[in-house]
């Protein structure tokens, strides 16, 4: 296994705000999809949704298993969007990633072609060495514990010296408990989707209100006596007690 740090990032809401509003138009066209597709009124379309999320974790998984759906005509679809128009760039970013002390990866439920177009108007293609899309996942999206555990097999890395950023606090279980150090990026509401107060701990390793600030968590990822999964929950400036969980559902 590869002894370099391994930074892995999730893409939507988590490398820009959700004020970008990107994964908004993303998921109300994912919604158009299911109606066009199954030829059904918006609140039908919601509520296949809703069920196919809590059976196949995803709408596209749903739809791929009861309707034949082809997936890279559904994924088309739903990230045909203007993303030059919508997503500025942020040289901020660009900067801190190119200064990690290791490896730099995208690890997104949407698809690697997506993630291009994405990176590229963020200004940080360059920072970026790889990027694993839905595809790469088989079509297994987070928070399904595969895609985690392929990641890390096909990268070569260990648990102990991978950290992922990721705004959906779902996203971090299954890497918490496979030992990789999380990072919850995102501002915090005064409870979870629920209204009731979460413990991040659980989570989280770190919170911060905005990826730009990994740095600061970095001197504890990086030491030797904090390699593995027992941590506590250090909060950034932007922390509270719960998540929205928007940003990631394809």
């Amino acid at each position: 296994m590869s002894a370099e740090p391994l930074f892995i990032f999730d893409l939507d809401n988590t490398l820009y705000p959700p004020e970008v509003l990107l994964w908004r138009i993303v998921d109300g066209r994912i919604e158009r999809y299911v109606q066009e597709r199954l030829g059904v009124d918006p609140a039908e379309a919601r509520i296949v949704r809703k069920g196919y999320l809590r059976e196949f974790g995803t709408t596209l998984r749903g739809l791929m298993h009861h309707h034949d759906v082809e997936p890279g005509e559904y994924l088309e679809y739903v990230h045909d969007v203007p993303i030059p128009e919508i997503v500025p760039p942020r040289p901020e970013l660009a900067a801190m990633l190119s200064a990690l002390p290791g490896r730099r990866v995208v690890f997104t439920n949407g698809s690697e072609s997506y993630a291009r177009r994405v990176l590229s108007a963020l200004g940080v293609s360059d920072a970026m060495e790889e990027i694993y899309g839905i595809e790469f996942m088989e079509y297994r999206a987070k928070p399904s514990p595969y895609p985690y555990a392929k990641l890390l097999r096909t990268t070569g890395a260990s648990a102990p010296n991978s950290l992922l950023c990721e705004d959906v606090r779902e996203n971090l279980v299954p890497a918490r408990e496979l030992g990789i150090f999380t990072v919850l990026v995102g501002r915090m509401e005064d409870g979870g989707g629920d209204g009731r107060p979460r413990d991040l701990s659980r989570v989280a390793h770190a919170v911060l209100e905005d990826v730009c600030e990994l740095p600061a968590v970095l001197p504890r990822f990086l030491s030797r006596e904090n390699r593995g999964p027992a941590f506590g929950c250090a909060a950034g400036k932007g922390s509270g007690g719960g998540r929205r969980a928007d940003g990631g559902e394809r």
